[in-house]
């Protein structure tokens, strides 16, 4: 069993407020406190990913995941994919060069990642710690598409902010590739970890980009990352497969 705490708050740019959710397992709280997974475009993916958790923890002997608190951020609005994560998600560019949207319509507003990182930082984290017994040390990021660009700008601009680092089907191609722009090779050490995945198609390069990304971090830093494509999976259908995999490579020593 889970017990949720759900808090909204303003968003800089739209009257439409972020809502984020804390699920704290009702569970022997660990003497450490409860390790956090931290779930972007939590109208998508908050529920799904509680559900697997709480499934994968009641074997912790055999899937390596143990009672997780699991927080979703998504906005108070019912679609699943709002417009403005491409804004929070997105790095600021004086100019910016963007293909065509596949419906044809405009880009929405764009170049916000740093604010959102800020909110992450000095809102989201405290209210965390102020609703759930946690584990300072034991905290991971989890983000897909945009929200993988996302993981990785924050990896490379805040890397203590979180302990463990999810990046599915990174959308490295943004703005030509402007989130390379921020790679740090230090960025990851023996206890912090990237998990890359993506899905093997040629649009936007999207594994070429994911798979390069990879071998330059791993020469220094082999144990620390991962990276899988799983054959036959699609730009939606690998965040399910790979989340399994994911959280055992974060949990393993």
């Amino acid at each position: 069993m889970l017990r949720n705490f759900s808090q909204t708050f303003q968003h800089p740019i739209s009257d439409i407020p972020y809502k984020v959710t804390v699920s704290i397992p009702d569970e022997k709280v660990p003497s450490e406190g409860f390790p956090v997974l931290y779930v972007l475009d939590g109208n998508a993916y908050g529920t799904m990913f509680k559900e697997i958790v709480k499934l994968q923890w009641r074997r912790p002997e055999k899937t390596k995941v143990s009672p997780t608190v699991i927080v979703s951020i998504g906005y108070d609005f019912n679609e699943v994919f709002p417009p403005l994560r491409v804004y929070d998600f997105t790095p600021f560019s004086s100019t910016t060069s963007l293909p065509p949207r596949p419906d044809g319509t405009s880009w929405p507003a764009h170049g916000g990642a740093e604010g959102f990182l800020q909110f992450l930082e000095k809102v989201v984290q405290p209210y965390v710690y102020e609703k759930a017994p946690v584990h300072a040390d034991n905290q991971i990021l989890f983000g897909h598409s945009l929200g993988g660009l996302f993981v990785l700008y924050t990896l490379f601009e805040c890397p203590s902010l979180f302990n463990n680092y999810i990046s599915c089907s990174p959308s490295i191609w943004w703005n030509e590739c402007q989130i390379l722009t921020y790679e740090q090779k230090g960025c990851l050490s023996p206890n912090r970890k990237l998990f890359i995945a993506a899905e093997n198609a040629k649009k936007m390069n999207m594994h070429d980009h994911a798979f390069a990304l990879f071998e330059r971090l791993k020469i220094s830093n082999p144990d620390c990352i991962a990276f899988r494509s799983p054959a036959g999976e699609n730009h939606m259908s690998i965040v399910p497969t790979i989340l399994s995999e994911a959280l055992r490579f974060m949990y393993s020593n």
